[in-house]
Parts: structure tokens; C-alpha cells; sequence
């Protein structure tokens, strides 16, 4: 019986088979595929969770060669989750900052592959993210500087993982590391990301806790002797000295772009307009006067590591821990998610709104305003929202 003849082999030898791929060439390695190839390398999953756009975009960092990736992350109003990926990997030159939202548009060209959450490297993940998210696009990226993403999703459309605060337990052995229990939130998968690429350093916090690391990775860097000396006698005082020295030298990446603050003002323009982070100005100063700690990569977290116990050391330390230790070791709180606000009763809440509008009713005597209507409040994460109604006095 004849043998079958190989096609894909035989263009592959030929160096050829992505023209029959490709619908056309974009530049700087992106390409835009034939229906037909897009359709071939459809994966069998769609988004389903927030948790899926986690894995898509901890692929991107990965794939870009990043050796660190900061994830920041906070809750509005029950109702939104806005998540922002920060790597040093390749990036991605600005004429693309748009064009890789759409659909077929991909950096891979051979074949994707498959890893530990499914098929990779077709060409549409991205494509499928902005299809399911409010808001998603690149603050900022450019060749050899790193990225950002800015990503923000309406949880009643994409739901995620209840218990965003439970953290696995992390097991320290000969060969690496192991992940033992905890659910597939956010933060698990990024430790899974950790374990299985040991070359990446992940971080994840509240947005104050990584722009802190950010500004404090850049001074280890230079204790160690390892910072790239960018010749800037200075840190930079204001948004157009920033753009001239800091913004067009293409030796800089995003990553270091807040260590060159010197202020609280131009701190919080940078975080602006290059992270689309809006900070309180209460934020901003424990941020610029370090007041705010650093954190750990995810696989150091404090009090959440633990060493396995190997053959013939039944007394390893770290394991004498009583069941509220192992609890509390295992149990993350990010600030921006702690619950402040309800810690406060109704009760006070409205003993506070009945001197707010006792103030306002005496001010407004000088400008013939009043209160419309009752104040109304509510209370989520840690902010209290008051909404105060207004009216001509007659």
C-alpha cells in the first residue's frame, strides 16, 4: 500500500508552508492569518472566568521573555475587576498597540502548542479577551522596554473564583517547588505560572503594593550592580522632563519609569498617564515617602512557605504550626479588598451624614443652596460613597 504523501512536511522542508498561512505580513514579527489557519488553530475553550484573561496574558508575559511580571489588581464596587500586567519582556513597538486586539493578528506563526491550561499560539486569545472585557489596551509598550496592560471587567459578564483571598500552600522540595490546595483563583494561577517557569519572578498585589515594589526593585537592582547606568544625573521633576529624558530613552523600561520621580506631582502623572493608575493623594504620599512595603515574589510570600519533609527528617522546621498559624499562613488580604468601610455600622455611618448635612445647610446659606433630598450612602470595599442632592433655595 502506498505511503501517504505529506504536504505540510513537504513545504515545511521548503521553508514555505507559512505563506499558505499567512494573509499578510504586518512587520516586527506580527502577522495577520488566513481565516482558514485562524479557524485551524481555534482553541476549544472561549473565555469563561477572569481567571482565563489571567492565563491568556501570563502566556503574553511569558512568551515575550520576561523575567519579571507585576500584577496588579483591586475590586470596584463589587462589580468590576481591573487587572494590570506589567513585564520586562520584549514589548511591543506602538504601531501595534491597537492592531493585536484584532482578530488573527499573532507573533506565532508555526503552530501553537499546548501547556498546562490548553492550547496556546493561535493567534485570537487576545482577540477573545477584548470581546469579553469593558476595557482592555497597552498604557504603555515599546521594543525592549516591557509592557503594560490595563484590563478591566464587568463581573456580572465574567464572573471569577469567590474566594480571591485563599492562598495555597507552597512546598519547598529537592526538585523546586510544589502548589498543595487552595481553589484556581487569580493568585493561585499565577503561583502555577511560577513553579512551571522558575526563570520568571511573578508579583501580585494592590496597585499601591506593586507601583511600591516597581520603585524598589529598581534600587535593589542597583545595590547589586546590575541596574543599567542611563547617564540621568537627576530624578525628573516634571511630566515634559520625563518625556525628554525618561520617555525617549529607549535603554528604560516601563519598570523603572517610577524610580525617576522626584515628586509626589510628577509620581502621580506618571502613574496616570503610562499605568492608567489613579492613586488618592493619601496613596501617593505613604508610596513616595515608602511607606508602603514591597512585596515578595509570589512563591516567597511571607509565612507562606513551607519546607516538605524529607526521608529521615521527621523534624524539619516550619511544620510545627497549630491550625489558626497554617490558617492565618494561608490567607491573603490585598489592601484595596479588605473591607474597610464595613467595619463602620449603619448607624454611624449616618450620624456622620446627619453632621455633614447640618454643615452643608449652614454653608449654604451664602449661596442659596440646600439639600434636595436625604443623603444617600453606600458602602463598598474601602470606600464609603455619599451622594449628596442639591437645590436652589426658594
Amino acid at each position: 500500500m502506498q505511503k501517504e504523501f505529506d504536504f505540510n512536511k513537504f513545504f515545511s522542508d521548503l521553508k514555505i508552508s507559512g505563506d499558505f498561512k499567512i494573509e499578510e505580513d504586518l512587520g516586527n514579527g506580527f502577522v495577520k492569518l488566513k481565516i482558514s489557519e485562524a479557524e485551524r488553530r481555534q482553541a476549544l475553550q472561549d473565555i469563561h472566568c477572569v481567571e482565563d484573561i489571567v492565563v491568556e496574558l501570563l502566556r503574553n508575559s511569558r512568551d515575550a521573555g520576561s523575567t519579571k511580571v507585576y500584577v496588579a489588581t483591586k475590586k470596584a464596587a463589587d462589580k468590576r475587576r481591573v487587572i494590570y500586567f506589567i513585564d520586562n519582556g520584549y514589548g511591543i513597538p506602538p504601531k501595534f498597540h491597537n492592531l493585536i486586539f484584532q482578530s488573527r493578528v499573532t507573533s506565532k506563526l508555526e503552530d501553537g502548542a499546548r501547556d498546562a491550561y490548553g492550547f496556546h499560539g493561535r493567534g485570537m486569545a487576545l482577540f477573545s479577551v477584548r470581546l469579553n472585557v469593558e476595557d482592555i489596551r497597552i498604557t504603555f509598550s515599546d521594543v525592549r522596554r516591557g509592557t503594560c496592560v490595563f484590563t478591566d471587567i464587568d463581573l456580572a459578564k465574567i464572573p471569577e473564583k469567590k474566594d480571591q483571598s485563599l492562598v495555597p500552600k507552597i512546598i519547598k522540595s529537592s526538585s523546586g517547588y510544589e502548589l498543595s490546595g487552595g481553589v484556581n483563583n487569580i493568585l493561585k494561577i499565577i503561583m502555577d505560572f511560577s513553579v512551571q517557569n522558575p526563570h520568571i519572578k511573578y508579583y501580585y498585589g494592590s496597585l499601591t503594593g506593586i507601583a511600591s515594589t516597581l520603585m524598589q526593585e529598581h534600587k535593589n537592582s542597583e545595590r547589586s550592580g546590575q541596574a543599567i547606568d542611563y547617564n540621568i544625573a537627576d530624578k525628573i521633576t516634571d511630566l515634559l522632563k520625563f518625556k525628554n529624558k525618561i520617555l525617549n530613552n529607549p535603554e528604560i523600561p516601563i519598570t523603572s519609569f517610577l524610580y525617576y520621580c522626584s515628586n509626589i506631582e510628577i509620581l502621580d502623572e506618571v502613574l496616570k498617564k503610562y499605568f492608567n493608575m489613579n492613586l488618592s493623594f493619601r496613596s501617593l504620599q505613604r508610596l513616595f515617602y515608602g511607606e508602603i512595603t514591597p512585596l515578595k515574589d509570589v512563591l516567597h510570600i511571607e509565612n507562606g512557605l513551607i519546607d516538605e519533609k524529607e526521608p529521615g527528617n521527621e523534624s524539619t522546621p516550619g511544620l510545627k504550626k497549630n491550625h489558626l498559624e497554617l490558617k492565618k499562613m494561608h490567607d491573603l488580604k490585598l489592601y484595596d479588598e479588605s473591607g474597610l468601610a464595613g467595619r463602620f455600622k449603619d448607624e454611624e455611618i449616618k450620624y456622620i451624614i446627619k453632621q455633614i448635612e447640618e454643615t452643608v445647610k449652614k454653608l449654604g446659606e451664602k449661596y442659596f443652596v440646600t439639600i434636595q433630598d436625604s443623603i444617600e450612602y453606600k458602602k463598598s470595599n474601602n470606600t464609603i460613597n455619599l451622594i449628596i442632592n442639591l437645590k436652589q433655595k426658594e
